[in-house]
């Protein structure tokens, strides 16, 4: 005969009275507010924050141009600046690699603060490291996928000019996205309540004006080489799209689990 089981579901403040917690939910919070603002993540995006200001001062000229004309004018009607194309492909490159490790630095910040069951199972003290590290790595792999499919792809149709002007679009545009979010995103990563609010709807609208820009770009470049726009929409789900939604995926399907 099997005896029945008597569960009680009780709080800590009926059974310990008020003021009562549980002592793990204690401990997982202060790990997470260790991790945001803790010495390494602080330092990470205080370098960041340093090596912006320093190219700011340096190639101000030529960002204000570009952040300027990236409004209105196609790129294939402006007029060269005085930035030889060797050194402003080593702009454009540093611009997104400080991007690219602020993306990363923010992902903890989000996971910390607003998803913290993703974390679970992870030392507090390696979050920074693994989680950035994740988003590091995929980033890198969806920019070098581009530039593989991209360049294999106009090398076998016999128009890597196409494919030329196509990865400068990108490299340009992604470039100045990455101007124009980095001050917001270091206010969101070291700021709290309402300037990290702030600093949050200010990289979402960077981001969206961003992509209504490149989308743009994109859609006159393919005109302006007389190129069906069939395959320009192609090229948005091949290249853009679809390995973001390939890296996405997993995180979604775990927030819905």
């Amino acid at each position: 005969m099997q005896l029945p089981t008597l569960q009680h579901n009780i709080t800590p403040t009926d059974a310990f009275g008020e003021g009562s917690e549980l002592v793990q939910n204690a401990l997982d919070q202060n790990s997470i507010d260790h991790l945001i603002f803790g010495t390494p993540f602080q330092v990470g995006t205080l370098i960041i924050g340093l090596v912006y200001i320093l190219f700011i001062v340096r190639y101000w000229d030529f960002l204000r141009y570009f952040i300027i004309s990236s409004i209105g004018i196609h790129q294939s009607n402006r007029d060269k600046t005085h930035i030889n194309p060797a050194e402003q492909r080593n702009i454009e490159v540093i611009m997104i690699m400080l991007g690219v490790i602020l993306l990363s630095l923010t992902a903890v910040r989000v996971c910390g603060v607003g998803f913290p069951h993703l974390l679970e199972g992870i030392e507090p003290t390696n979050v920074i490291w693994i989680v950035g590290g994740v988003v590091l790595v995929g980033l890198i792999s969806i920019i070098l996928f581009q530039y593989v499919v991209l360049s294999i792809a106009s090398f076998v149709c016999g128009r890597t000019d196409i494919g030329k002007g196509l990865l400068e679009t990108k490299l340009l545009y992604t470039a100045v996205y990455f101007v124009t979010v980095i001050p917001f995103g270091i206010m969101f990563l070291l700021s709290e309540s309402m300037m990290a609010t702030v600093g949050f709807w200010g990289m979402l609208l960077c981001t969206l004006i961003a992509l209504i820009i490149f989308v743009k770009e994109t859609f006159l470049f393919f005109v302006w080489q007389k190129i069906s726009i069939l395959h320009w929409f192609l090229y948005l789900c091949a290249l853009e799209i679809f390995p973001l939604t390939l890296y996405l995926a997993p995180i979604l399907r775990s927030e819905c689990l």
